[in-house]
């Protein structure tokens, strides 16, 4: 449960949600979900993220850097299902 609280502790295959649009340039924006792919946070600061379609499976973005304080780890709460939610709508 604290991976929910503490991003340093996000793991590959945790679903993630961006907080901001810091990265509107280059096809994402605030709300997007992603899938992480490896945690660099203690060396970097970062970790790595591919964004799909979650309707085609279709590749939004492959391997894009995001900051620790751009994202945060999807729960099982009814928040954050809600956010997921959005983010499906936004393929319909």
């Amino acid at each position: 449960m604290e991976k929910y609280k503490n991003n340093k502790l996000v793991e590959p295959t945790d679903a993630i949600v961006l907080l901001n649009d810091n990265y509107e340039s280059i096809g994402l924006k605030k709300g997007y979900v992603g899938t992480v792919v490896d945690n660099y946070i203690d060396k970097l600061g970062i970790i790595l993220v591919d964004f799909f379609n979650p309707f085609t499976g279709e590749d939004i973005k492959n391997l894009i850097e995001i900051k620790a304080e751009d994202f945060k780890v999807v729960s099982n709460s009814k928040e954050d299902q809600l956010l997921v939610k959005a983010f499906r709508d936004l393929f319909r």
